[in-house]
């Protein structure tokens, strides 16, 4: 379960910009005006020094915090992926609050991913950077967790549900997705009822099609 992302502004219009969206697996998924999450895992044989220059030294940002981790532990942990001959060696997650948060809600976001995820809540790299003003996080964590690799198992529905979680907490305002659907459920199985409906209220009654006639050019095709 890999996620893919896109560069540029929003299609949506032009008053809102993001440095990149989400698209989720082969669903083309955007969200505006809500938290955006991304997650790519980052192949053992590429090396880190990418995605390290990126988060602790992206020179587009007025200020980056280096919360936990380093560069060496980013190195090591592609040393111990390649040791273990697994593909992946770090996941890369970076989410984007809608709203302001502070520095402790963002960390306490990362900590729920990890704990979602299966990971070390102590071997990570957690970046915030500052641009414009506003405030984003880094996460990034070992695929080989000393026994285990990091669950990707349905990872995007499980980190939009945690979005989602985090929003209503903080008092954000929920915008309609496009995998609502699977959001709720995930929310329902994970007890999250109260969440689960208000979630649930954003997603559009389901248009019953016209009736077709039998022979038409429509009936043809399908």
């Amino acid at each position: 379960s890999v996620a893919r992302f896109a560069s540029g502004p929003c299609p949506e219009g032009p008053g809102c910009f993001r440095s990149s969206h989400a698209l989720n697996r082969g669903s083309g998924l955007r969200r505006c005006d809500a938290m955006i999450v991304q997650e790519t895992r980052i192949k053992s044989s590429s090396g880190h020094q990418a995605v390290s220059r990126h988060v602790l030294s992206g020179a587009k940002n007025e200020a980056i915090r280096l919360i936990s981790g380093s560069d060496y532990l980013l190195k090591d942990w592609m040393k111990e992926a390649r040791r273990e001959g697994i593909r992946y060696g770090l996941r890369h997650i970076a989410f984007n609050p809608s709203a302001a948060m502070t520095d402790q809600q963002l960390s306490d976001f990362a900590g729920d991913i990890c704990e979602e995820l299966g990971a070390d809540p102590e071997r990570t790299t957690f970046v915030i950077h500052q641009k414009d003003g506003k405030t984003h996080g880094h996460l990034l964590l070992p695929e080989w967790q000393e026994d285990h690799v990091l669950s990707s198992k349905f990872s995007w529905v499980r980190l939009e549900k945690l979005a989602r979680l985090t929003e209503v907490r903080l008092g954000h305002a929920l915008v309609p997705g496009r995998h609502d659907k699977a959001i709720v459920k995930a929310l329902k199985e994970g007890g999250e009822h109260d969440v689960a409906t208000k979630v649930e209220a954003l997603i559009p009654a389901e248009k019953v099609p016209p009736p077709v006639a039998s022979y038409t050019s429509q009936a043809r095709r399908m």
